[in-house]
């Protein structure tokens, strides 16, 4: 009976682990998603987690820039690679990695 207990308890923690991981993104780390609808598509706006390239920041989450995804049928996603880095953004350190939380809108013929 043990051993039968013990076999479930295993066999839950691997379907756990199975269905934990990102469903959308699974090649690169991101963080703090923002989803907008234009124009019938999706698109996910999340914040970019890279390996630390400083040292101060070994333990710590580094977001460097962020990235765009979107989808048609919310099954197929395409990575629109990098679309705003902290080293064009001339107020910010650009040692900070802070790029955090990212949203997006649309406004008289522009997305800011």
């Amino acid at each position: 009976m043990r051993h039968l207990y013990w076999g479930i308890v295993t066999l839950f923690l691997f379907i756990l682990k199975a269905y934990s991981q990102n469903p959308i993104i699974s090649h690169s780390f991101t963080a703090d998603p923002t989803a907008r609808v234009f124009d019938g598509k999706i698109y996910l706006y999340p914040s970019h987690d890279i390996k630390s390239p400083v040292e101060r920041l070994k333990d710590w989450f580094c977001m460097e820039d962020y990235h765009v995804y979107s989808s048609q049928n919310l099954v197929d996603w395409t990575d629109h690679g990098v679309i705003l880095s902290q080293n064009s953004v001339p107020w910010m350190d650009s040692e900070s990695y802070s790029m955090w939380a990212p949203d997006c809108v649309y406004k008289n013929g522009k997305y800011y």
